[in-house]
């Protein structure tokens, strides 16, 4: 089933031109989670929203407007970046919504205006023909890699293809967030998580709000939307005391769909730990997805791909949608063999197993 896309989705031809992204640090372990844990700090002092910190030493940062950074170890610095994000995090899907919304009330100046039409712009039409180069653009443009491709390629400009720059750009046009967004927040992703999509959003501000109001939520928003993709970006980090576990990536899309704004989550990684000594056997490759949206529901996907076989399953919540896809069985098939690769099918109705998060991963604190 095709499903066409929206007409909200602006052109790379009507995105005005935007200031490039000063690069920040590269995606590399503790570098990465040093400078996550200068900018969060920071930005709580701009934004005079309250952040667990430790006790602060006196100012060392040669970078003006920059918080010194403490505790030092990486584990450290990740359960501080972690707490940060985790009281900031929202979804993607309603600020998309609400960004549509805005520049239907016409309300935004004209450089949040052309930073909103630069996130819609991110936006990807529901298509059945996805194909692996269209999955690795995903994970290219997610924001994963943004401060890594910057460190690597300075002068060159990441807006229009990477989802984090754009909200880092619309961050600045919309100004520093006083509150925080209203609403349930996704499900936080960590290291071996089950993936979640985040379900099609409406709008939540009227078309007569003021430009105050309207800008409040939209920068609100856009500040728990970074703060979600820090948590995807400290999902895909190994984690300091298993240095060996297999490599992985953790993002996500956002999708237009006919109901609104989705987002699609996605897990791939690669595990070539105990093959050293067998040098014929490739690495074995996974991937992980989910997907929300009308009239099919929620699925949760695995893959798994070792040498010309791919073992695929698939957790539907619909009896309806699995029949469906029950019958389409054939069809993946044909697909697959015209890639020289054998298919082993699982449909299963109901939700996928949930695996249990390692003790003192996630701490509820809100009580």
């Amino acid at each position: 089933m095709k499903v066409a896309p929206v007409g909200t989705i602006p052109t790379a031809a009507q995105v005005p031109a935007l200031a490039p992204v000063r690069p920040v640090a590269r995606v590399q372990g503790g570098q990465l989670l040093r400078e996550m844990q200068r900018a969060v700090e920071a930005d709580a002092v701009d934004t005079a929203l309250p952040v667990e910190a430790p006790s602060r030493q006196p100012k060392t940062s040669s970078l003006p407007g920059l918080a010194p950074l403490l505790p030092q170890t990486p584990a450290q610095a990740m359960a501080a970046a972690l707490r940060t994000a985790l009281t900031r995090q929202s979804g993607l899907a309603p600020l998309m919504a609400d960004l549509s919304q805005a520049l239907r009330a016409q309300v935004l100046s004209p450089p949040a205006r052309a930073a909103a039409m630069q996130m819609l712009a991110q936006l990807l039409p529901l298509d059945p023909e996805v194909r692996g180069a269209d999955i690795k653009r995903a994970l290219k443009n997610s924001g994963l890699f943004l401060e890594a491709n910057l460190a690597a390629e300075p002068g060159k400009s990441p807006l229009g293809s990477d989802l984090k720059a754009a909200l880092l750009v619309l961050r600045q046009a919309l100004g520093p967030a006083t509150r925080r967004p209203p609403g349930a927040t996704p499900r936080p992703p960590y290291g071996g998580a089950p993936t979640s999509a985040q379900k099609a959003a409406m709008p939540s501000l009227p078309l007569d709000a003021s430009a105050g109001a309207i800008g409040e939520a939209l920068a609100a928003e856009t500040q728990g939307a970074l703060a979600h993709l820090d948590l995807l970006q400290l999902a895909s980090l190994p984690e300091p005391d298993r240095p060996n576990d297999p490599t992985r990536w953790m993002f996500e899309t956002p999708l237009q769909t006919p109901q609104g704004p989705g987002v699609a989550q996605f897990e791939i990684s690669r595990d070539s730990q105990g093959r050293a000594r067998d040098e014929e056997r490739e690495p074995l490759w996974r991937a992980r997805f989910s997907v929300d949206f009308e009239p099919v529901g929620p699925i949760d996907a695995q893959v798994a791909f070792e040498g010309d076989l791919a073992r695929v399953s698939l957790w539907v919540l619909r009896t309806e949608a699995a029949e469906r896809l029950r019958a389409a069985q054939p069809l993946l098939a044909q697909a697959l063999a015209a890639a020289n690769l054998q298919l082993e099918l699982a449909v299963h109705s109901g939700p996928p197993p949930a695996p249990l998060p390692s003790a003192g991963r996630l701490l509820d604190q809100s009580a």
